[in-house]
């Protein structure tokens, strides 16, 4: 087993920093997104998002949990928060590999922020093979889907 860290592009979100720490630190904030029917107008309002494919999507405040195409069933939660900085998350037992994750928050202006998505996984050899390229664009994927959502 070992340890692969996978960093995302560093992306700009037009809303400022405490809007978006305040929506992304409460996975409840977020179960409204993964409805299939939002997620088609979205996908219509924006073409050029990434096709991520979540199904199954269940949350509370602190943990949420979905089916991710190909890993299969995720849980996820917050172990820790650092307010309008750092969303520390961490993979809960149901997942096929442990990690960790950290959104990191930077200020821009009062009206927008950078964003970028830190992934820290355990793999052994074998299922790293299998998942490593989609891990790769996976982390930037979400950080472009961040830019996407509707914080006001």
């Amino acid at each position: 087993m070992g340890t692969e860290k996978y960093i995302s592009e560093v992306k700009l979100i037009s809303a400022p920093q405490e809007v978006v720490y305040n929506r992304l630190s409460n996975f409840k904030n977020l179960e409204q997104l993964f409805d299939p029917k939002r997620m088609e107008e979205i996908k219509k309002q924006y073409p050029d998002v990434p096709d991520i494919k979540l199904d199954n999507f269940m949350a509370t405040a602190d943990e949420c949990s979905f089916t991710a195409s190909p890993i299969g069933k995720v849980g996820v939660q917050i172990v820790e928060r650092e307010p309008s900085k750092t969303i520390k998350l961490a993979g809960s037992k149901s997942v096929p590999f442990q990690f960790s994750c950290w959104i990191q928050l930077v200020k821009v202006d009062e009206t927008s922020c950078k964003v970028k998505i830190t992934l820290h996984a355990e793999l052994n050899p074998m299922f790293k093979m299998l998942v490593n390229k989609h891990l790769k664009n996976g982390v930037d994927q979400i950080a472009e889907a961040l830019t996407k959502i509707p914080y006001e």
